[in-house]
């Protein structure tokens, strides 16, 4: 790792949050092929994990995981040797970043936000949206509302998803473009897509690329 070194869907109205009734929507309805850049990105091949938190500052989401920042990075600082951001001892590194009412958590090759003894406490209050992916493929994607899971399903794995909301959410994931055939780059495409209808803020290269990330490190239940 290189230590020097993103129709409208229903609104979880049901779930308390600092925004109660906002609705899932986004103002462009993203679809899997708006990704297509991800296969040409050689940064992220390896895997990642992108976690959006509603509401609460870089600072905030520092604070709730008990991260020790350690200094402001680039893009390319923190994802560009592709080596992952796994210290010892179950140490991670990770990048925090500002998007509009959003806190952006990046991992690369990490799983922190999909470990529910994370993500659960960390969306307190607010609404968390997260789309990791493996080196073999195979993530988790997750919506999280107050502790509760909306939404949990494997991006590479469509057909079988879970969450209190899932029934509700499944005609939104069928909207942006899931290969039927479990083709693994419009998996990835598709998730991307799905977390950018949640969010409202679509997932570009500019955006990754532009923002100053907090490199930080967390070290789960130590």
């Amino acid at each position: 790792m290189r230590l020097a070194a993103a129709g409208a869907v229903a609104g979880l109205a049901g779930c308390t949050s600092r925004r109660p009734g906002l609705p899932l929507a986004s103002p462009r309805l993203a679809v899997a092929g708006d990704y297509s850049w991800f296969a040409l990105d050689r940064d992220l091949r390896r895997g990642f994990c992108f976690t959006w938190v509603r509401d609460l500052t870089p600072a905030e989401v520092l604070d709730r995981l008990d991260g020790e920042e350690l200094q402001q990075v680039t893009w390319q600082q923190l994802v560009g040797s592709g080596d992952g951001q796994r210290g010892a001892a179950g140490r991670y590194f990770i990048g925090v970043a500002r998007a509009d009412d959003w806190s952006l958590i990046v991992e690369d090759r990490g799983d922190l936000g999909a470990t529910d003894a994370v993500v659960l406490p960390l969306s307190r209050g607010t609404r968390l949206i997260s789309h990791q992916r493996g080196e073999d493929g195979h993530g988790r994607f997750l919506v999280v509302e107050d502790g509760v899971i909306q939404l949990d399903f494997d991006p590479a794995a469509p057909g079988k998803i879970s969450g209190v909301r899932s029934a509700e959410l499944k005609p939104t994931i069928d909207a942006v473009g899931f290969d039927t055939g479990d083709d693994p780059a419009v998996a990835i495409e598709a998730a991307f897509a799905l977390a950018a209808r949640f969010t409202e803020i679509p997932m570009t290269q500019d955006l990754l690329r532009t923002r100053t990330y907090l490199l930080t490190a967390v070290s789960p239940g130590g």
